[in-house]
């Protein structure tokens, strides 16, 4: 990225810098390419990395839009623009409309409904719906977590309702769950220090089928390094899943022990307040359908912070301890971070009016 589209995403601190630096589309049509494209553009096709702009020319009926390539290998010769094979592909908004809703959704501390997204910018609500879910599957994060890791679980959804005709769940019955809710995997990674400036780490959670080994087993696998260092409470499954990686220590909350030195899941179970506290004061309720998609983007703004500092704070009994202080990185350059990886994630409306998530995997990024 060059020096002055940094500098321009650097200078946007408040919703007035926003609108002046997203106020005109060709200005936000190359802040798009320089944070999909930070090396120069690549052939979302093949992935080649020479092209030339077509934009002007004479393609019979009609001339060729601005920001229109095309790919200079020989056996490819695709044409594409910024959006292509991204979230945004096909997009009948302008570029600017795009930019300012992911800005009003990142600057949210957790997040913003589709509801008021549309309010804010003036378009309908299912286009503010499926806007906050191309940020949502733009910011999944594929990379493994190392280092100290710590492994948790809740579960989705609020009280049942009472149905005459089923019975109540659980309650010794054989092979009745004893909850009708979603249960959940959650991981956390955590800093490497609590130096200034050193970034927090990764959360990821998703849907499983259920908390037996083997369900627990498939979602750590594709999130965690084996080398890493396990941290859990003493769930039965968490256990013998240790078994995978370097090393494990448990809690066990079941003794009252939550802390012990430096082993604890206290950063995932703040991680799991946070979704509850996003889940009920912003969206109020998510499908499992989609919850998935809910998580990556929770879990991005649990990444976008760096340390601050360290200060002495009183607990409600009176001991002093030690707190991390967090700053959050501005929104502008939580975008970066955004678009770095959209190419290759696509998704597309659905005939009944929903989404399809088209390929989740970045191709390139």
């Amino acid at each position: 990225m060059s020096e002055t589209m940094l500098a321009a995403l650097t200078n946007i601190r408040t919703a007035e810098d926003m609108i002046v630096a997203f106020r005109d589309e060709e200005q936000c049509r190359r802040l798009l390419e320089s944070m999909v494209w930070p090396a120069g553009r690549v052939c979302p096709a093949c992935g080649y990395k020479r092209s030339i702009a077509i934009a002007g020319r004479d393609m019979g009926k009609r001339r060729a839009r601005p920001g229109l390539y095309q790919c200079s290998s020989g056996d490819c010769r695709f044409q594409f623009t910024v959006t292509t094979h991204t979230p945004l592909h096909s997009t009948k908004l302008p570029l600017s409309v795009w930019l300012k809703g992911m800005w009003l959704m990142l600057q949210s501390d957790k997040g913003l409904s589709s509801v008021r997204l549309a309010e804010a910018l003036g378009v309908s609500q299912p286009t503010a719906w499926r806007m906050g879910h191309a940020l949502r599957l733009m910011a999944a994060r594929e990379h493994m977590l190392d280092g100290t890791v710590e492994i948790d679980h809740f579960y989705l959804g609020g009280r049942a309702r009472i149905n005459p005709d089923d019975p109540p769940p659980g309650r010794g019955r054989k092979g009745l769950p004893n909850t009708q809710k979603t249960p959940v995997m959650v991981i956390v990674q955590r800093p490497d220090d609590v130096t200034p400036g050193t970034p927090a780490g990764d959360a990821r959670a998703a849907v499983v089928t259920g908390l037996s080994l083997r369900a627990a087993a498939r979602a750590a696998e594709a999130q965690i390094d084996p080398d890493a260092y396990l941290m859990s409470d003493e769930a039965t499954a968490f256990i013998a899943l240790g078994e995978n990686y370097a090393r494990h220590d448990t809690v066990k909350h079941s003794s009252r022990e939550y802390v012990r030195n430096a082993v604890h899941v206290n950063s995932v179970e703040g991680f799991n307040a946070r979704v509850r506290r996003t889940i009920a004061g912003v969206f109020h309720h998510i499908s499992p359908q989609h919850a998935d998609l809910y998580f990556h983007e929770i879990g991005f703004r649990w990444s976008q912070r760096i340390v601050t500092g360290q200060a002495v704070r009183k607990s409600r009994n009176g001991k002093e301890r030690m707190k991390t202080l967090w700053s959050r990185v501005p929104p502008a350059l939580q975008l970066l971070q955004v678009f770095r990886v959209a190419t290759g994630r696509q998704m597309r409306r659905s005939p009944d009016g929903g989404i399809i998530v088209k390929s989740a995997v970045a191709v390139f990024g």
